[in-house]
């Protein structure tokens, strides 16, 4: 329950207003839906990726994200990174800040207690995530971990990596930096800066090129499915998707739920759906006729570029296959000696981050997520 009032106030906080800070990270596939310059940006990135040419890192399922900063004065700050949240620089600043949410005051002190331990000896400002205090941790069968969130990470407890969990008073990963006056993100692909201490366990996101060599069978299914891809985006105009942006999303994301393949009589008919949702919520029957009237023209936007968008489908499902089968792939090679399961069962972990994308595999993390956050509301 607690990480689900996390969930939910991050959320509503940040359809507030803009936050500094990665914010949402996109998949490859959904920004073929943006444009042909943003579905270039994915196809390059997977392709870069997968030929041991772009950097990649692992992405960390942690608990809470924050932002810790250390000035030029030598000064340490915390702060949970939802918008409205201010800086923290002692214990009563988050008791005046966070009182009445235990939740977020346990892991803000123990990161201002102790997060600055590991910083670089240089003022700078990260974004990362909280991921345990020695409570919060198991130990079975040999081995050490704990289950921030949705995946539940161990190592062997005799292991260097395992000590050093084991030691540690506060567990996190510091996967970003916030660079100069405009503070722009900058990932973090290297931990040499960052220094060791026994009361932090620093979660090692970064993957090597050596865990990033693809098998053989593995870099040719990813390669062929981008090929394809590229093949159908010659040519291929994006004028029909303008405003299906969000509802595309949605969309799809109820095909990760349900398994089907996206389609475009699937998808017309969850838009007509929908539509008719919304012609529901109105009471007049001036409204309702003009909802109405919107849902029909949409739908005939619909019919009319049948083609247009049965391409536009077949393009997101080359990028799909190629994201999971390059998830897939790294899961086995850059895992980085962690185990990870989901509910008790062996898993890859949440994917990987390059340049602004995330490559997970939707049909094993993004439905397990999903189906996790459900049951915490089902449970509210």
């Amino acid at each position: 329950m607690q990480r689900f009032r996390i969930f939910i106030e991050s959320f509503l906080t940040e359809a507030k207003k803009p936050t500094v800070g990665i914010q949402h990270i996109e998949h490859p596939s959904d920004r073929t839906f943006d444009g042909h310059k943003a579905a270039q940006h994915a196809l390059t990135t997977l392709r870069g990726v997968a030929m041991g040419r772009t950097p990649v890192t692992r992405k960390i399922d942690d608990r809470m994200s924050f932002l810790i900063k250390k000035d030029q004065e030598g000064r340490v700050g915390v702060k949970y990174k939802g918008p409205g949240s201010e800086y923290n620089f002692s214990n009563d600043d988050i008791e005046r800040q966070h009182g009445e949410k235990p939740y977020l005051m346990k892991p803000l002190k123990a990161l201002l207690a102790h997060g600055h331990k590991v910083l670089p000896n240089r003022s700078g400002e990260f974004q990362g995530g909280f991921m345990s205090t020695p409570e919060d941790r198991t130990e079975k069968g040999g081995k050490i971990g704990h289950t921030p969130n949705t995946i539940s990470y161990s190592v062997k407890k005799d292991s260097p990596e395992g000590q050093k969990l084991a030691k540690s008073k506060v567990s996190m990963v510091l996967h970003t930096e916030l660079k100069g006056p405009t503070r722009k993100v900058a990932p973090v692909e290297s931990q040499s800066e960052f220094r060791s201490h026994d009361d932090v366990h620093l979660v090692d996101h970064t993957v090597s090129k050596e865990q990033q060599k693809l098998p053989a069978a593995a870099k040719k299914t990813v390669i062929g499915h981008i090929s394809a891809a590229e093949k159908l985006m010659k040519g291929h105009d994006y004028g029909h998707l303008a405003g299906h942006e969000p509802h595309l999303r949605t969309y799809i994301n109820s095909t990760v739920d349900s398994g089907e393949k996206p389609s475009t009589g699937a998808y017309k008919a969850h838009l007509e759906k929908r539509w008719n949702k919304e012609i529901d919520k109105v009471k007049t029957e001036k409204a309702k006729n003009q909802k109405a009237s919107q849902r029909d023209a949409s739908l005939a936007h619909i019919d009319k570029n049948k083609g247009a968008f049965d391409r536009t489908f077949d393009i997101h499902h080359h990028m799909q296959q190629a994201t999971n089968a390059l998830a897939d792939s790294l899961n086995k090679t850059a895992h980085g000696g962690v185990s990870t399961e989901i509910a008790g069962k062996p898993s890859g972990g949440e994917g990987f981050v390059s340049k602004g994308l995330k490559i997970v595999n939707r049909q094993e993390f993004s439905k397990a997520n999903r189906e996790r956050s459900a049951l915490l509301r089902a449970k509210k």
